[in-house]
C-alpha cells in the first residue's frame, strides 16, 4: 500500500471512530443546544483528542507517541526546551520521561560544567518548597558568607532581581515536576550587582518528593 493510500486509510479509520462515538453520544438526532452544529463539531474534536490520549499519541496525524517525544526532550537536556511545551502535554510527559539516574557533578560534567573555583552548591526541596545553600552560594546570592535555608518566596525576594523571579521560580517547579535539568541565568537582587548562572539535576526521594540539586557560579561572560 502506497504512503498516500495508507494515510487515507488511517484518516478514514480515524473518522469512523469519531462518527461511531458521536452516534453513541447523540444517536441520529442533533443535540439540543443553541448551535447544534457547533456542538457536534466541538464534541468531534474532543472525541478525536481523547482517542489520541487513549492511544498514547501526542498528534494523531503523524503518530507521534508520548514516549518518543519524552525521549527527544530528555536527549536535548534543556529545561528551556520544556517551557515551549503546553502545560497539559508537559504534565502527561512527566510520567514517561526516562529516570534522571544519579546526580551528575555539574562542576565538571560536560556541557553542564560550571568552570569556577568559586562555585557554590544549592538544593531546592519541592515538597517543602525551600531553598538551601552553602557558604559560597550565600556570597553569590548576597546573603553573607554562611550557609542557610529559606522558603522559596523568601529566597527569591532576598536573592533574585524582581524581574527574574518568575523565570527562576517557574524553572525550578518545572524541573522538579518533569525531571528535566535546571539551567537558569538570573540577576541578583539590588542594591547588589551581578549575574548568576545556576544548573541542577533532579533526584526523587523514596516518598516521591523531588529535590533539585545543583551548583551556581558568577556569570563570567557578563562584562
Amino acid at each position: 500500500m502506497s504512503d498516500a493510500l495508507s494515510r487515507e486509510h488511517h484518516l478514514r479509520h480515524r473518522a469512523e471512530r469519531v462518527r461511531a462515538d458521536l452516534e453513541a453520544l447523540w444517536g441520529d438526532e442533533l443535540p439540543e443546544a443553541p448551535d447544534p452544529v457547533l456542538t457536534v463539531l466541538v464534541d468531534a474534536v474532543a472525541v478525536d483528542d481523547q482517542h489520541g490520549v487513549d492511544d498514547r499519541l501526542v498528534v494523531q496525524g503523524d503518530g507521534l507517541g508520548y514516549e518518543a517525544l519524552a525521549r527527544v526532550l530528555a536527549d536535548v537536556r534543556s529545561s528551556a526546551t520544556l517551557h515551549l511545551v503546553p502545560p497539559a502535554l508537559r504534565a502527561r510527559l512527566a510520567g514517561v520521561l526516562p529516570p534522571t539516574g544519579r546526580l551528575i557533578d555539574l562542576r565538571v560534567a560536560g556541557e553542564a560544567a560550571l568552570q569556577s573555583e568559586s562555585t557554590g552548591a544549592w538544593e531546592y526541596d519541592a515538597t517543602a518548597d525551600t531553598v538551601a545553600w552553602d557558604a559560597r552560594s550565600g556570597v553569590l546570592y548576597g546573603l553573607g558568607q554562611h550557609p542557610g535555608v529559606a522558603s522559596l518566596p523568601e529566597w527569591l525576594r532576598r536573592s533574585v532581581h524582581d524581574e527574574d523571579r518568575s523565570l527562576v521560580s517557574s524553572a525550578l517547579h518545572s524541573s522538579a515536576s518533569t525531571g528535566l535539568p535546571y539551567d537558569v541565568r538570573f540577576r541578583i537582587a539590588p542594591p547588589r550587582h551581578g549575574v548568576v548562572v545556576a544548573r541542577g539535576r533532579v533526584l526523587n526521594g523514596p516518598g516521591g518528593g523531588a529535590r533539585v540539586l545543583g551548583f551556581a557560579a558568577e556569570d563570567v561572560g557578563v562584562g
